[in-house]
Order: structure tokens, then sequence, then C-alpha cells
């Protein structure tokens, strides 16, 4: 394990994780104290330990504020792949999910059916969509075509928002380009790989890497902020130079002549921690909405996470709640009626406490 941690506790000041729930063991200084230990042989992986090595949205905002720049995400994360065997008995909903995304290709009618169940089970924030976005997708030619772009979809999209595919598509229509969606595609690999499960990381990149290898495109752009990431970090998509065609949305969005559905109601920005700690990506968003004339006000300027976190909010729903109330107050301290955000599991996570109708994805707001 790296040693240059000094103990300051400067990551406490910022670690959304114990802030709401105030345990050292859990905190960034903490984690590193006990895989030391652990490391060393002093310390069994109990079922303790495995919660504290989970209890991290490895959102890496303690590596923003760390002097001497101590790798703390990596070194959690080599951990949880070491303990992941374990911890798929002890976090079974996640397994599940990382199992459904793994595999939903070859599965879907059985898992539509667990669905189905689990919906009348346990109450779910969302509904699926009657058809997936990758249903039917292939090629959307332009006349006059600038470049050659590929949509990755990500699962969210897929299952839960496919107009929001579509509201991509439309968008690249109207900027000129040709559009390719490789309906063979699958899950990125994101969940499994932040939960330790790294066969199944590399599996899924093998098979997006198949996808996405064989056509000629110029760039690829994703709906989802976390897909965005995990496309440009992870070492099987930057090995096949997927990683550089990927283009951030907001990013590719800047000079671009666009057109913005009108909006009578103010609006606030939610930084997804995937872009802000770990890509430096947060001015761009803002530039988009100011450009379009909306009313805009700031309730995050150092960005603030909103508890979701992929498997974290299922693994520990309780913190995952106290993390996003005060996300909420923030919100709710500026008047905003409206908040944008482009990253998946936080505009979930946004909708469901704050009520559907207060969270749309910045697609939603071209024309």
């Amino acid at each position: 394990m790296d040693k240059s941690c000094i103990k300051c506790g400067r990551c406490l000041a910022v670690c959304p994780v114990y802030k709401a729930s105030g345990y050292e063991r859990i905190s960034p200084r903490g984690k590193l104290n006990l895989i030391d230990f652990y490391q060393k042989h002093l310390l069994f992986p109990s079922s303790t330990f495995q919660e504290t090595i989970s209890a991290c949205i490895l959102c890496k905002r303690c590596e923003e504020k760390c002097i001497l720049h101590t790798p703390i995400s990596k070194i959690i994360h080599q951990t949880r792949e070491k303990l992941w065997p374990l911890q798929k008995k002890q976090y079974y909903r996640s397994w599940v999910v990382n199992k459904f995304l793994a595999s939903y290709q070859k599965n879907l009618g059985l898992w539509l059916r667990l669905y189905t169940l689990c919906k009348h089970v346990f109450p779910l924030p969302f509904d699926l969509a009657s058809s997936p976005f990758l249903s039917s997708r292939r090629f959307y030619p332009s006349k006059k075509a600038k470049a050659n772009i590929a949509i990755f979809s990500g699962c969210v999209t897929n299952f839960l928002y496919p107009n929001l595919g579509d509201k991509l598509i439309k968008l690249l229509s109207k900027l000129g380009y040709n559009i390719f969606i490789p309906p063979q595609q699958t899950c990125c690999g994101l969940m499994a790989y932040t939960l330790g499960d790294k066969e199944t990381a590399l599996d899924l990149a093998k098979k997006n890497v198949e996808a996405f290898g064989h056509i000629s495109i110029d760039f690829i752009i994703t709906p989802c902020a976390s897909c965005y990431h995990q496309l440009k970090t992870f070492l099987p998509y930057q090995e096949a130079k997927i990683s550089e065609k990927v283009i951030e949305l907001s990013q590719f969005l800047q000079e671009k002549p666009l057109s913005f559905l009108p909006l009578n109601k103010k609006i606030t920005w939610h930084d997804p921690c995937h872009l802000r700690y770990h890509h430096n990506i947060w001015q761009g968003p803002r530039i988009l909405l100011k450009k379009a004339g909306y009313e805009f006000e700031e309730s995050s300027p150092e960005g603030m996470c909103c508890g979701q976190g992929g498997s974290f909010a299922l693994n520990f729903p309780e913190l995952a709640k106290q993390i996003f109330r005060r996300r909420k107050e923030t919100i709710e301290k500026t008047g905003a009626e409206l908040v944008i955000t482009s990253c998946m599991g936080c505009l979930i996570q946004l909708k469901a406490g704050l009520g559907k109708q207060q969270v749309k994805h910045i697609l939603e707001l071209f024309a």
C-alpha cells in the first residue's frame, strides 16, 4: 500500500460518506489504516471489514484535497478485487444487478420476469421502458456528413430512458453527422469494476471493443457521465484505441449551433462525481446552460455528491439517503425549480428524491 498518508484528516472534511455517518473507520483515513493492517495479515476480512471497504463512493473528492496525492481510490479498489468472492455474498443486491448487466443480452426475458416480480415486492424508483433503445438500432446517415459518430447508449438509456437516446440521435442528425449505433454493445462494466469483479468488467469491455472496433468512426458519444468515465479510463478500452475517440457530451457541444427549448424556470446543475473529480469537467455544462439563456443558479460551486454511487446506494441505502439530504438542502436554498445533470445514476437518485418532474437530463433541453 502507498505509505504517503500522514493521517492529517483533510479527507474527512470532504468525504460524503464520513460526513453522513461520522464513523472514522469508513472515512478515507480509516480505510487506509485498516487496509494496511489487512495487507500485513493483522486483520481478518470479516463482514465489518468488507462493509468498511464497500462503504465508499469512489468519488475521489478525498484525493482532490490530499496534499500528498495519495491514490486512495486505487488502493480501495485493489482491496475490493481481493474481497470480491466474499463481498458478492454479503452484498447480494449489487451482485444480482451486476449479473444482470453482464448477461442481459442472453437472458433478457428471464431478467424482465424477475424485474416484474421484484416490482411487486420492492418499490422501485423507475420503470422499464416498453422497448429497449438498442432493440432496433443500426445506422442513421446524413446527406452532408461532417464525421462518423457512434453512440454508446449505456444500460440506463437502453432500458429506462430510451427517449434520451432518441434525443441524442435527433441532436446529432441536426448537426449533420452519420450516426452508428452498434446493437451488439453492452454494459460498459463500471459497476462490475467498482465492485471488484474485474473478470466481468473485462468480459464486458471485450464485447464492446468487438462491437465498436469493426466500424469506421471518428467519435464516440455517450449520454451517461459514468459510462464516459469507464470508456475513457478502463485499460481494455485504452488499448483498443476506443478511449481516444470518446468525447464528453457537453465538451462536444460547446461550439455547436444549438437550439434550446424555452424554460420559464430557475435551473441549477448537478455535477456527476465522475466528471467533476475524475476528469475536472464542470465548466462545460454550466456554459451550455448559460448559453441557452436560462435563469441559472449555482447550487454546488465545488460539486457535491448525490449519494447514488452505482452499487453504493444498493449496499448502503440509508447512508445514500443521508448524503442525498445534504445535496437536496443546497438545491432548495437556491430556489431552483429544475435540476439538470448528465449521469444516469444521479438522474435516478435525484428523480427519486426530488420528484420526476423536477429533474432532467441535459439532452432534454435541446429542441
